[in-house]
């Protein structure tokens, strides 16, 4: 997509309205607006629609074969080593749960360390410094998986808020692609199973016949290559392996690959040119200038003509596998030596455990309704959040 550089820091939340609709772009999208999605409220316009079909459908050629295209090749890898280093995290979040269980030793009745406070007997677990650090690496096994679920839920929650948003507003179709009614210029992919490519009346009336045509190239490249779901795929492995920075910069560097991966795709495709997706480019910088923070470089020098080797992260790559080499390491040496006990019976609750338990259960699901509607979408239908 053709969007400006971005810096590090929190991403808008901003929608776009049309037709006093919001529509909020979803974590899944791609984006080609070059900076983060403009968002004010315009009037219903399709004008541009009818014109623009006569631009799109005769330059909507597939890309040639025969050239090579490096930046592709290179997504595949970084996506296909982030999903990789993703299930390692995975299979060492269990392998250190699995030994808390094989490590402590669990009793249904207070027989051992107890202490009498106020004429009230209180169990205490005992364990020793295995057993501790089994204990804290296993709490930190569960977080990843934690974290790893919460991200994936809000991918999903995002998904389905803007398919809801065009169900109660469908955009027009339009050569392959899809218009929504927006003044502002924005053109992105969007949707996790089935992407479609989304132009709004603004990007129409903005761009030349070349930048445009050079845009839906680029976007339909997202598309075949199921991008915002790749992307979306990355972002919850990331969240998972939350404690390791480099996971984090993998994910970033698949997405700034696949921006120039679509690039490549739109240059060689039969009717566009390089200059007409560096006018789009500008146009697009030009139309945001109140985001726009600066045009990534390496999409720049591909445009201007400039070979690039991609390199794949080999150091970063290790280092990922590094850090769970050596958390993994850590939890098998500790369980060597690990002995805990402790007991069910939670303090002032119950000495029957089973109570205990059965108490819990009504908490348990009004915290789970209580996270559910303050994370439930609006009854106003929503697009994807902008990145």
């Amino acid at each position: 997509m053709v969007r400006p550089r971005q810096s590090e820091g929190p991403r808008s939340t901003r929608s776009s309205v049309r037709s006093g609709v919001t529509l909020r772009r979803s974590r899944g999208a791609h984006s080609s607006t070059l900076s983060k999605e403009m968002t004010t409220p315009v009037p219903p316009a399709r004008s541009a629609a009818p014109q623009a079909r006569t631009v799109i459908k005769p330059r909507a050629a597939t890309a040639s074969l025969e050239p090579q295209q490096p930046a592709a090749v290179a997504t595949t890898r970084v996506f296909g080593a982030s999903v990789l280093l993703g299930l390692l995290g995975l299979a060492s979040a269990v392998f250190v749960v699995t030994r808390l269980f094989e490590s402590w030793r669990v009793s249904t009745e207070p027989v051992s360390h107890v202490v009498s406070i106020f004429g009230a007997r209180l169990a205490y677990p005992a364990a020793n410094a295995g057993a501790i650090v089994v204990a804290v690496l296993a709490g930190l096994g569960l977080l990843m998986a934690g974290a790893a679920a919460w991200r994936l839920v809000r991918e999903l929650l995002a998904d389905r808020s803007f398919r809801r948003a065009l169900a109660s507003s469908p955009p027009a179709p339009l050569d392959g692609a899809w218009v929504i009614t927006d003044e502002h210029p924005q053109a992105f992919c969007a949707g996790l199973l089935r992407p479609r490519v989304y132009f709004s009346t603004g990007a129409l009336e903005l761009l030349a016949p070349s930048a445009l045509a050079a845009v839906l190239a680029h976007e339909r490249h997202h598309a075949i290559r199921h991008d915002p779901l790749r992307l979306a795929c990355g972002r919850v492995l990331a969240a998972g392996l939350f404690f390791i920075p480099g996971m984090r910069r993998l994910v970033q560097r698949q997405d700034a690959l696949a921006e120039i991966s679509a690039d490549e795709a739109a240059v060689l495709t039969a009717g566009v040119e390089r200059s007409g997706l560096a006018s789009a480019m500008l146009s697009f910088s030009q139309a945001s200038s109140a985001d726009a923070l600066g045009i990534d470089p390496e999409r720049v020098d591909y445009l201007l003509g400039e070979r690039t080797q991609w390199r794949f992260p080999v150091a970063l790559c290790l280092g990922i596998v590094a850090a769970l080499s050596l958390l993994v390491a850590v939890a098998v040496l500790a369980a060597h030596t690990a002995a805990g006990s402790a007991t069910l019976a939670p303090p002032f609750l119950s000495s029957q455990p089973c109570v205990a338990v059965l108490a819990m259960i009504p908490a348990a699901a009004g915290l789970a309704g209580l996270v559910y509607a303050r994370t439930r979408p609006t009854p106003q239908p929503v697009a994807p959040a902008q990145r």
